[in-house]
């Protein structure tokens, strides 16, 4: 006699932020769950947080974050904005699939998610004297190489990456340089040279620079760049504040070491 093997329940968690309307929330799920459905049995579960602030200076302001975790590859994340939530989900849901796909089947997303998205989520504008740190995030930081550090980044759908270097044990970070579609490379406290990677990866010349927290606050704001990666005077880790799409601000910090 044969037994049917039966696949679990769908695991789909869909998040809100704002108000939406219930309709575009059972869309969300809806679609979701086809998602999970069409990548098979090795898809685990998917997440999709929508939010649709009120009074963003933006003309894309509904924003959908949506995850799947796969057997063997791990998490895939994007992130992407539209004009109405249901745009947001079906442009999101449809990167996430293309990404998870290729992943499975390739080992890489493709060059495609290696230049950022027309659709990424815009900042909203915010008056400097009005922004804070509203965010702090602690993290352990784990041992990848740069060129793993980058993959991931992919995968996730990051602008940066913080890792704990294995080739110096260094707190790293890795970005994108949206000038040319590379990537770039920064230790924690010094420099080496990279051995061939297949990837358009280059090394800063120079160290994370020594700041503290209102001094990294004061280069965010007069350079506008989307974050900063310093290292904080007192432990010496590696630590980045950046820039929230609400337009305050988040800090990661690595999660201390045990003594």
């Amino acid at each position: 006699m044969n037994r049917l093997r039966h696949r679990p329940a769908l695991d789909v968690r869909v998040e809100i932020r704002g108000e939406l309307p219930r309709e575009d929330v059972e869309y969300a799920r809806a679609r979701s769950l086809a998602l999970l459905a069409d990548l098979g049995p090795d898809a685990h579960r998917a997440r999709l947080r929508l939010a649709r602030p009120g009074g963003r200076s933006v003309t894309r302001p509904a924003v959908a974050q949506a995850s799947v975790e796969l057997a063997d590859v791990g998490r895939v994340r994007v992130e992407l904005a539209a004009v109405t939530v249901r745009e947001a989900v079906d442009l999101a849901l449809g990167t996430l699939a293309g990404r998870a796909v290729r992943l499975r089947e390739q080992g890489r997303i493709g060059l495609a998610a290696e230049h950022e998205s027309s659709y990424r989520p815009q900042y909203a504008s915010r008056p400097p004297a009005e922004r804070r740190i509203v965010r702090r995030k602690s993290v352990p930081l784990a041992g990848r190489t740069p060129e793993q550090a980058v993959r991931e980044m992919l995968a996730l759908d990051y602008r940066f990456h913080l890792f704990s270097d294995v080739l110096t044990g260094q707190d790293s970070m890795v970005h994108r340089r949206p000038v040319d579609g590379g990537f770039r490379l920064v230790r924690a406290h010094s420099t080496v040279r990279l051995g061939g990677s297949g990837l358009p990866l280059t090394e800063s010349p120079h160290p994370a620079p020594r700041l503290d927290l209102p001094e990294a606050t004061r280069q965010l704001w007069f350079t506008c760049w989307p974050f900063v990666f310093h290292t904080d005077p007192g432990d010496g880790r590696g630590r980045v504040l950046y820039r929230r799409y609400d337009g305050h601000y988040g800090l990661i910090t690595p999660v201390a070491e045990a003594r």
